[in-house]
């Protein structure tokens, strides 16, 4: 692959996961003031209409969430890792790339806790909303910021804890693929065609078992980073197979468009108001298998990305200018937002409540936050993201000199 295309590829996946961030702090926010309301605010109709299909898509954490993961898993399994010391090092070098941020944005939160404050526990009473009275409920202390760093943890940025899951998924994925290595290099041919074979048979049927189980605990989402894998080697294996049939062509972009455009419509509400109808009326039996979960919304994730790797159209849609500047942040993007939710938009609440309409409210906040957000991201990204990037490039440096 040229250094062209590698670019290229980065340039329209960091955009979509730039989206799927933005999807994760819209839910995020809405989850706050709306969604995981047990007693729903009194919202105009023509407002209550962002949680309704179409637009209900827009509040699908899982489709950005899984989509997240799969992609983390699909750049790893480009890690080629020829031998045990490399293993180590590409392990605990990954271990330091996750664990700096980690330490920085907690630190962050832990300032903010104690002079800003997080006004989550009056909040969580005046918005009938028991899921945000779970964050920052009690003082933490030195060791909780230390520990929430060097485990992953979530408890000081909520959102975090499926981190260490993308950590720990792509981990396997660089055994996988030292495994791979080692058998098709140093053993005989038939040795390493049985390892070969046993080991891709052990890596799908952990897959296949995972979804015999409901998407939480929270491992499942280790599997989603696994299957990343799976769609790298089934990338390459459409562009081996179309290299000469067609790849780049108006007819094949169509295909893989539609590829990526049918889940995005399913999920955004074919499925519950169009398909699930249907099947309800003319094979009830199997019904169960029609309405909406987790593992549609897996495939929804898998096809939409492996549809934009194949198509150029949408690539370029995901590559205009003001992508290439935000896009970037898109990591800084995830890990502030959460904090930034918790702090301004519930102290502008608390300003706000019962003087004003709770529409009005609710649009002066989103605004407010969304504004704060799109500031405060790249500047995190220019400065605090700079020094993490720095630190992270001296450890592992020096990881690589021992």
């Amino acid at each position: 692959m040229s250094q062209n295309n590698k670019q290229k590829r980065l340039l329209y996946l960091d955009s979509l996961k730039y989206i799927f961030c933005l999807i994760i702090f819209w839910t995020h926010f809405t989850g706050v003031f709306w969604t995981m309301c047990e007693i729903k605010p009194d919202l105009r109709p023509e407002l209550q209409l962002l949680f309704q299909p179409p637009l209900s898509i827009l509040v699908d954490s899982n489709l950005a969430l899984y989509g997240f993961c799969i992609i983390s898993g699909y750049l790893a399994s480009f890690r080629k890792i020829r031998s045990l010391k490399e293993l180590l090092l590409q392990l605990m070098g990954r271990y330091i790339r996750f664990a700096v941020p980690f330490f920085f944005i907690n630190i962050i939160t832990f300032v903010m806790y104690y002079t800003l404050g997080f006004p989550t526990q009056i909040s969580s009473e005046l918005l009938h909303n028991s899921w945000v009275s779970t964050f920052y409920s009690h003082p933490y202390g030195i060791d909780e910021l230390i520990m929430a760093s060097l485990t992953m943890d979530g408890t000081l940025n909520g959102p975090l804890w499926m981190m260490k899951y993308i950590f720990g998924g792509t981990c396997l994925i660089y055994i996988y693929n030292y495994i791979r290595h080692i058998s098709s290099t140093v053993m005989s041919s038939n040795v390493s065609a049985a390892i070969l074979h046993f080991t891709d048979a052990s890596a799908l049927i952990l897959m296949v078992v995972s979804f015999l189980f409901p998407p939480e605990p929270n491992f499942f989402h280790l599997v989603l980073v696994l299957l990343g894998s799976v769609m790298m080697h089934l990338d390459k294996f459409i562009k081996e197979k179309l290299k000469t049939g067609g790849s780049g062509t108006p007819v094949y972009d169509l295909i893989f468009m539609m590829a990526a455009l049918i889940p995005i419509i399913l999920d955004a509400g074919g499925l519950v108001n169009f398909i699930s109808p249907f099947v309800h009326r003319h094979f009830p039996e199997l019904l169960p298998y029609f309405t909406w979960n987790m593992y549609w919304v897996i495939g929804f994730s898998f096809f939409i990305i492996m549809g934009i790797m194949n198509c150029s159209f949408l690539q370029k849609i995901l590559e205009p200018g003001i992508m290439k500047r935000l896009a970037p942040t898109n990591f800084s993007v995830y890990l502030i937002h959460f904090p930034l939710i918790c702090c301004l938009s519930l102290k502008l609440y608390i300003l706000m409540v019962n003087r004003i309409s709770y529409s009005k409210e609710f649009i002066i906040i989103a605004a407010a936050t969304f504004t704060a957000l799109f500031i405060t991201a790249p500047i995190y990204e220019m400065t605090v993201g700079k020094l993490q990037n720095r630190i992270i490039r001296f450890l592992v440096n020096a990881l690589n000199r021992l």
